[in-house]
């Protein structure tokens, strides 16, 4: 038996007498690992944000003022304040996020679909269900959580864009905050899918403009589940694809369509409209025909595609004729939008994706025509935030007072635009 004064071997891995391991050391390693990984993951987050919290941040005001000025409408009209955020498309949303889509399509005698939810795609009132389960809060309060941290993550993106395309951090502020205040806006304060919606749209252009093919896919198809304006995301990130297919390598071949750096971006764009169309054949079997999710666009919510004669016709209307004001100010507003549409594809060095993607969703927007939502045009371009671009690189040698004003201005303009279709004319906005 050894004393306290004999030497002891030191155990050895292989020894048949060896302690087994600490079993809590391993979870204490993997506890510190995950705790570094955090730490570092929220360092680099912070680095990342920090540029972006003026646009950020000037978005959250924009919102507010949105809110002050619809406070002030109710109190004048005498109507509710907070449940307006959730009124008309809101409605129908947190329809989807309380108790889903309807299984099966309603039908008039005449043979003429009802209104129905299957109309709306589901991103955004599913992601409200999944916040309300989370937090407990109610449906429209939840959708509220998720239009305001969707519109802040877009603001986000919006501004990595234009510091991508312009390499100027005042541009690219500018460039969120133009879209923040835009006639609009005002929707990004309400249950509306635009905010999810372009926070997707805006990382999957800046994915696009970076060639970042898995990123580009990924968003593409989660704007396609939450707005059919994802066919310009898909559209841009096509023709992208196109470029690389028909450049050129350094040797000077050509790339082609089966060339190894084309695989990716190639499958990407075949595989980036499952999202939208996924969706529209989903409703195509609810509705037993193919067309189903267009038959009802048409015939129950008034809203057809015409190239955009509808549009003319109802400007020519308001500005040869006496009607109300508010949509002579939507003419307008059509009017210095396609403006700006003009004055962005003239910038060159701009890629074509990003023209492509601003220009179709313009053409979506005012080629879709009724005579019920004309008034909605503002709402319905809000998604093609390119069109901005110059006028932020225009105001961008502006003095800071100046610019401050233009952009109070118009967030007051988006409240009021939209508190005057709600409370004083009842429509939606």
């Amino acid at each position: 038996m050894p004393t306290p004064s004999t030497p002891v071997a030191p155990d050895t891995p292989g020894a048949p007498d060896a302690l087994p391991a600490d079993p809590t050391s391993r979870g204490a390693d993997l506890k510190e690992r995950a705790r570094a990984a955090a730490v570092s993951g929220a360092r680099r987050f912070r680095t990342a944000i920090r540029p972006a919290l003026p646009a950020i941040v000037g978005y959250l005001i924009a919102r507010g003022l949105n809110l002050l000025v619809l406070a002030v409408m109710a109190r004048a009209a005498g109507k509710p304040f907070w449940s307006m955020v959730g009124s008309w498309d809101g409605e129908w949303f947190i329809d989807i996020a309380d108790y889903g889509y309807v299984e099966k399509l309603p039908v008039s005698p005449a043979g003429k679909p009802y209104w129905v939810n299957v109309e709306f795609f589901p991103g955004y009132p599913y992601l409200v269900r999944f916040v309300s389960a989370v937090t407990g809060l109610d449906s429209m309060n939840a959708g509220m959580v998720v239009t305001l941290l969707s519109g802040a993550v877009a603001a986000w993106g919006l501004y990595a864009l234009g510091r991508e395309l312009t390499g100027s951090h005042r541009v690219a502020t500018l460039f969120a905050l133009l879209w923040a205040v835009a006639p609009g806006s005002m929707v990004l304060t309400m249950v509306y899918s635009e905010a999810l919606f372009v926070a997707f749209a805006s990382w999957g252009l800046l994915a696009i403009v970076r060639r970042e093919w898995t990123a580009a896919l990924v968003l593409c198809i989660l704007a396609g589940l939450t707005r059919n304006t994802a066919f310009a995301l898909v559209a841009a990130l096509g023709v992208a694809a196109l470029q690389v297919v028909f450049s050129r390598r350094a040797d000077g071949t050509r790339v082609g369509l089966l060339g190894r750096e084309a695989r990716r971006p190639v499958v990407a764009t075949l595989l980036a409209p499952i999202g939208v169309l996924g969706f529209i054949a989903w409703v195509g079997t609810v509705g037993n025909r193919w067309d189903a999710w267009f038959w009802i666009q048409d015939r129950a919510f008034n809203l057809r595609f015409d190239f955009g004669v509808s549009t003319v016709q109802w400007m020519a209307k308001y500005l040869t004729h006496l009607g109300r004001p508010i949509y002579v100010v939507c003419t307008f507003v059509i009017l210095l939008s396609v403006a700006l549409m003009l004055w962005s594809f003239r910038d060159r060095k701009v890629p074509l994706p990003v023209h492509i993607y601003g220009g179709i969703v313009m053409f979506l927007a005012l080629a879709t025509s009724s005579g019920w939502f004309f008034h909605s045009k503002p709402r319905f371009m809000l998604p093609a935030f390119t069109i901005v671009l110059p006028l932020a690189k225009f105001m961008a040698g502006w003095p800071r007072k100046l610019v401050g004003i233009v952009l109070v201005a118009g967030a007051l303009f988006a409240g009021w635009y939209v508190g005057f279709l709600v409370y004083v004319i009842d429509t939606n906005p």
